[in-house]
């Protein structure tokens, strides 16, 4: 009986919700409409560039038998790509960044992304600033070392990756005395915008709107104390003997007419 009740609820549920497809769809419109709207002209639109660099666990002097990579190499590179990055976070990194882009860029154009600061007369950046964003791991847990930056200048992202694959070798080597790194490619100026991602963030608005509306719906018929039908009644009192039924005069479907 319990699971013949449940199927009759769930059914019920279902009819209501059909009922009010045409408010769901509505809403679903409107939710997707409102979120392309923010994507398009509210969020700021923002460009990714990137670079790689290479480990090399046996130094730049070294040559593995055969040209090909031993074992012991690789596992140790990998070990050493992992501290690498740790070094490439350090603030260090980050100051010797600043000081290439006050000197390539003009302080206005910097000032549209940064917020510039001033030490004894001389413009900088924050590392803070720079550090957010950057990122930089390792692919796919191998020897390769990606370094990306998103800012809202496509020149600007593949800059700053640029700079820090600059920077990177003499760091790393003069820091742990081990190993070498250098750059695969260059670091290239994004020709189309990383984020928003304007299709994906419609659909997300689309279907927030039509689980916010399906969610009311149910909300509404669930907390709906009236009794329409003579199936409520009989669902609430299920002891009271039911008599007759006055239809609906005014209702077709609930036995009335004209």
């Amino acid at each position: 009986m319990e699971n013949q009740e449940q199927e009759i609820d769930l059914r019920e549920l279902f009819y209501v919700l059909l009922s009010k497809l045409h408010i769901i769809i509505l809403v679903a419109v409107f939710g997707a409409l409102c979120a392309f709207a923010i994507a398009k002209f509210v969020l700021p639109v923002k460009y990714t560039s990137s670079i790689s660099i290479f480990v090399n666990a046996a130094g730049e002097n070294q040559n593995t038998t055969d040209g090909k990579a031993d074992n012991a190499n690789l596992t140790a590179a990998k070990s050493l790509a992992a501290t690498y990055i740790v070094i490439l976070e350090d603030d260090i990194v980050y100051d010797k960044v600043s000081d290439l882009l006050v000197q390539d860029y003009e302080i206005s154009d910097l000032q549209k992304v940064f917020n510039v600061s001033y030490e004894n007369g001389e413009p900088y950046i924050s590392a803070s600033q720079i550090k957010s964003l950057v990122t930089i791991a390792s692919v796919n847990e191998t020897e390769v070392i990606s370094i990306s930056a998103t800012t809202q200048n496509p020149q600007l992202s593949a800059d700053i990756c640029t700079y820090i694959a600059s920077i990177a070798p003499d760091l790393l080597t003069r820091t742990t005395h081990a190993g070498s790194v250098e750059s695969i490619g260059n670091a290239k100026v994004p020709s189309s915008p990383s984020s928003p991602n304007v299709k994906k963030i419609t659909l997300i608005g689309m279907l927030a709107g039509f689980v916010i509306a399906a969610a009311a719906v149910i909300i509404a018929h669930l907390i709906d104390n009236r009794i329409n039908i003579g199936e409520d009644f009989k669902k609430r009192f299920p002891d009271v003997p039911v008599l007759a039924e006055i239809p609906d005069v005014y209702n077709l479907d609930k036995g009335g007419k004209k």
